[in-house]
């Protein structure tokens, strides 16, 4: 597949409905840009979180930390089954474009660190759902279930600008706006692409309204270990947004 600075690129398979994916905790830090010390300042937020370890992680480094994902209402078995069932699309959209991902890259075994990250998800999540500590919460963007400032810092990944198909970018500013509401430190953003790797079509109008409204934006570059077109973080410091 050749990529043209003119041209959206071709023959990218579909990937469907919004995927559910396991990224690790070690995937976080180096898309996010953080490193665990990062984690321990103040409640954490990871939205949508998917079947991922990194809240547990965060935990278990002593840290506070909630995740929120639409599908965290269903029953656990149900649950179960559809993380598994995740696993086998995403590594069978992966295996459909072998000239993107490092499927083989030593450095990053990307179905055995999924599914060690959806394995603790899956039990660290029926350990919460028995003692309601309230760690993971049934919601959507663009509306949270939180108060103003909750969280010291807001993680976002893989979902915004990834299916901008089906999502407008008023959709998008909303959104973004809802994670600066409840977040009094920084949000982080990633990738800033779309599903087929390009930059985000509306990027550079959105980042106009958010400065528009008093908020400090900047690009940080980032090294994916899976797809090297996943080069760039977005950092948002949360501040007074003006409407």
């Amino acid at each position: 597949m050749r990529w043209s600075m003119n041209r959206r690129p071709t023959q990218v398979p579909a990937m469907g409905r919004v995927l559910i994916s396991a990224r690790s905790f070690e995937e976080y830090c180096a898309n996010f840009s953080v490193v665990p010390a990062d984690l321990l300042g103040g409640a954490v937020l990871d939205c949508p979180g998917g079947a991922s370890d990194f809240g547990a992680a965060v935990r278990r480094a002593g840290g506070r930390a909630v995740t929120v994902d639409p599908q965290y209402g269903l029953p656990h078995q149900e649950l179960a089954e559809l993380v598994v069932e995740e696993l086998e699309r995403a590594r069978r959209w992966a295996d459909q474009q072998p000239s993107r991902f490092r499927l083989g890259d030593p450095e990053w075994r990307r179905a055995e660190a999924w599914q060690r990250s959806a394995d603790t998800f899956l039990r660290d999540i029926d350990r919460d759902r028995t003692a309601g500590t309230g760690h993971y919460v049934t919601a959507a963007l663009p509306r949270l279930p939180f108060a103003d400032g909750t969280f010291h810092l807001v993680l976002s990944g893989f979902f915004l600008f990834t299916y901008a198909d089906r999502a407008d970018r008023l959709f998008h500013l909303r959104a973004v706006t809802e994670l600066l509401r409840v977040c009094s430190g920084e949000v982080r953003l990633h990738p800033l692409n779309e599903i087929d790797g390009r930059r985000y079509r509306h990027l550079d109008w959105l980042l106009q309204e958010l400065r528009n409204r008093g908020i400090a934006v900047r690009e940080e570059r980032v090294r994916s270990h899976i797809d090297p077109q996943d080069d760039r973080t977005l950092v948002l410091n949360a501040g007074r947004i003006r409407a």
